[in-house]
C-alpha cells in the first residue's frame, strides 16, 4: 500500500476570523441547491449523520475541524471539483462567484489549466540539466501569473475573433 492510499485523518481548521469555513459554506450551499439531506449525504459519504450534523452545524463556532478525507468525501458526494472549491474559497474568498455564469466559466477554465500544470512544469524543468530546485524562486510567481493571464486573454481574444469571422461568413 502506498502512502497515498492511507487515510488522511489530519484535521483541517480553515476557519477565518469570523469563524466561518468557506469550504463548509460551499458544501452547505451545494446541499441547498441540489436539495441533499443529511441522510442522503450520510449514504453517499459513509460519514455518520451525527458527525455530519456537527461538521455542518449552523453555528460555525460549534463546528469541529474537518479531516481531509471527510472534506474529499463531501466534495465527491456533492459533485464538487476540488480545484473549483479551492479557487472559490482560497483565491476569490467568495463562494458567490459560482452564481455568475462568466465567473463559472473562468473557474472551469482555471481548473483545467492548472490541474496538470505542476506536472508539466516539472517535466519541462527536467529537460534542463543545469536547472535544479534551488534555481526556482517563489518571487517568480507574480511574473508567471502576469504571463499566464496575458496568454489566456490572448488566446480567448483570438478564439472570439475567429468565431466572429465565422459568424460573418454565415450571414
Amino acid at each position: 500500500m502506498s502512502s497515498t492510499d492511507d487515510p488522511d485523518h489530519t484535521a483541517i481548521d480553515t476557519r477565518t476570523a469570523d469563524g466561518r469555513n468557506g469550504y463548509v459554506e460551499l458544501i452547505l450551499r451545494m446541499m441547498r441547491v441540489h436539495r441533499v439531506s443529511l441522510r442522503t449525504l450520510e449514504r453517499r459519504t459513509g460519514i455518520g449523520k451525527s458527525r455530519l450534523g456537527l461538521l455542518l452545524h449552523s453555528d460555525p463556532a460549534r463546528r469541529p475541524s474537518i479531516t481531509f478525507d471527510e472534506l474529499k468525501a463531501l466534495f465527491a458526494a456533492l459533485d464538487i471539483d476540488v480545484f473549483e472549491a479551492v479557487i472559490c474559497v482560497e483565491a476569490f474568498n467568495d463562494i458567490d462567484v459560482l452564481d455568475a455564469p462568466r465567473h463559472r466559466s473562468v473557474i472551469a477554465l482555471l481548473r483545467v489549466v492548472f490541474r496538470y500544470l505542476p506536472v508539466e512544469l516539472l517535466a519541462a524543468l527536467e529537460e534542463f540539466d543545469h536547472i535544479d530546485g534551488s534555481d526556482v524562486r517563489p518571487e517568480w510567481a507574480a511574473g508567471l501569473q502576469r504571463a499566464v493571464v496575458r496568454r489566456l486573454v490572448s488566446e480567448i481574444t483570438r478564439i472570439a475573433a475567429e468565431r466572429a469571422i465565422g459568424w460573418d461568413r454565415e450571414i
